[in-house]
C-alpha cells in the first residue's frame, strides 16, 4: 500500500503541537508502509496553500492523508482523503486567532470535512467538540491518540532545581495568564520558566498583553522561545513541576512528556486533560487562580505527593505510543482504500 502524504508544515519554522504530530507520525509511518511526501518546498505560507489546494490533488496516489487539518478543497472522485483534525480551536476560542487565520478555517472546513472519507482525531474530547458543530459525520470519526517519543525520559545526571515550568504557546486557549497571575501570589523561593512563543495566528486581549508585559520585567520568571528539543528535555528533567492550565486542547503532549521524564504534573480539570492524564495528574479549576496557586504550592513543598505523582506519571505515559498510532493509522487507511 502506497499513500501521498501533506508534509506542508514540516516547512514551518517553528513548530508547535499540529507540526510536531506531523513529523512524529510521519517518521513512523514510513517504518510500516510506502509513504510519499508532497510538499511546495517553500516557507511562504501563502505559497504553500496553493500548492496544497491546485497541485497537490493532481500528484496524489489513491490515498491523500493532510494530517495538519486543512485538505485541498478539491480531491478527485476516484481518489480518497484522510485527515486529521486536531481540535475546534477557531470555532470555540475564536478570538484567540487571527481573523483571517479563523476566516480562513471557517471557509475550507466544512467543504473538507464533508469530503473526507475517514477523519482522524486525537482524543475523545476533540471528537465531541467536531460533532458539537459537524454532527453528520460521526460515522467518519476514528479517535487516534498521540504518542510519547522515546527521548523524553529521565535524565539521572539532571538534578531538581526549584522550578516551576510551563510549556505551550502564548496564546489565550493555553491560559498562560493565569500562571502568571498565580505565580505572582506565590511565596516560594523560585524560578518560572515559560517555554513558548505568540504566533502570528494568535491575538491577545489588552489584559493578557499587560500581565505579559509585566512578567518580563519580572527576574524570577525566564521566557524561552523556540528552544531545540535537547533543552526541553533537560527543562523537564530539572523542574520541580509542570504547571498546564489550559482551557482548551485537543490533546496536550506537555504534560505527557512531563511525566516520561519524570516531573510531576498540574493541569487542568476540563476539555481533554483528564482523558489524557488519567490519575497522574493534579488538577485544578483554570478559571481560579487561587486555586492554581495553592495547588502549586501544595506539589511544590509535598515531596512525598511528588514522587507518588512522579510513579503514577511514569506507568501512565507507557500507554502513548507512536507505534501504536502508526499502525492505527495505517489500518484506517488500508480499510478507506477498501471501500
Amino acid at each position: 500500500m502506497k499513500i501521498s502524504f501533506d508534509s506542508r508544515v514540516l516547512q514551518h519554522p517553528y513548530f508547535t503541537g499540529v507540526e510536531n504530530y506531523t513529523k512524529a507520525i510521519l517518521e513512523h509511518l514510513t517504518q510500516v508502509m510506502e509513504v510519499i511526501t508532497l510538499v511546495s518546498n517553500t516557507k511562504n505560507k501563502f505559497i504553500a496553500h496553493l500548492y496544497l489546494h491546485c497541485i497537490v490533488p493532481f500528484r496524489q496516489e489513491k490515498l491523500l492523508f493532510c494530517p495538519a487539518n486543512i485538505a485541498p478543497l478539491y480531491i478527485f472522485k476516484k481518489k480518497k482523503l484522510v485527515i486529521t483534525i486536531h481540535d475546534m480551536a477557531f470555532m470555540t476560542y475564536p478570538q484567540s486567532f487571527s481573523p483571517l487565520f479563523r476566516y480562513y478555517y471557517r471557509f475550507v472546513m466544512p467543504s473538507v470535512i464533508k469530503r473526507a472519507d475517514a477523519i482522524i482525531t486525537i482524543s475523545n474530547s476533540s471528537k465531541r467538540e467536531i460533532l458539537n458543530y459537524f454532527p453528520k459525520v460521526e460515522e467518519k470519526l476514528e479517535v487516534i491518540p498521540l504518542g510519547v517519543e522515546s527521548v523524553f525520559s529521565v535524565d539521572v545526571n539532571i538534578e531538581k532545581k526549584r522550578q516551576i515550568l510551563y510549556v505551550g504557546s502564548l496564546n489565550e486557549r493555553k491560559n498562560f495568564r493565569a500562571v502568571l497571575e498565580a505565580f505572582s501570589l506565590l511565596e516560594i523561593d523560585c524560578q518560572l520558566i515559560m517555554v513558548g512563543s505568540m504566533s502570528k495566528n494568535f491575538t491577545l486581549d489588552s489584559k493578557s498583553s499587560q500581565v505579559l508585559n509585566a512578567a518580563k520585567k519580572n527576574n524570577r520568571i525566564i521566557f524561552k522561545e523556540h528552544i531545540e528539543r535537547t533543552e526541553l528535555i533537560a527543562l523537564y528533567n530539572t523542574a520541580t513541576l509542570l504547571i498546564f492550565p489550559s482551557f482548551y486542547e485537543g490533546f496536550g503532549l506537555p504534560p505527557l512528556e512531563a511525566m516520561a521524564c519524570g516531573t510531576p504534573v498540574i493541569t487542568s480539570n476540563i476539555s481533554s486533560m483528564p482523558e489524557v492524564c488519567g490519575d497522574a495528574a493534579l488538577y485544578v479549576d483554570p478559571y481560579s487562580i487561587k486555586d492554581i496557586a495553592l495547588k502549586i504550592e501544595l506539589l511544590f513543598y509535598d515531596e512525598l505527593l511528588q514522587q507518588e505523582m512522579i510513579a503514577k506519571g511514569h506507568l501512565h505515559v507507557k500507554q502513548f505510543s507512536w507505534e501504536k498510532a502508526a499502525l492505527k493509522h495505517k489500518k484506517l487507511f488500508e480499510q478507506v482504500l477498501q471501500r
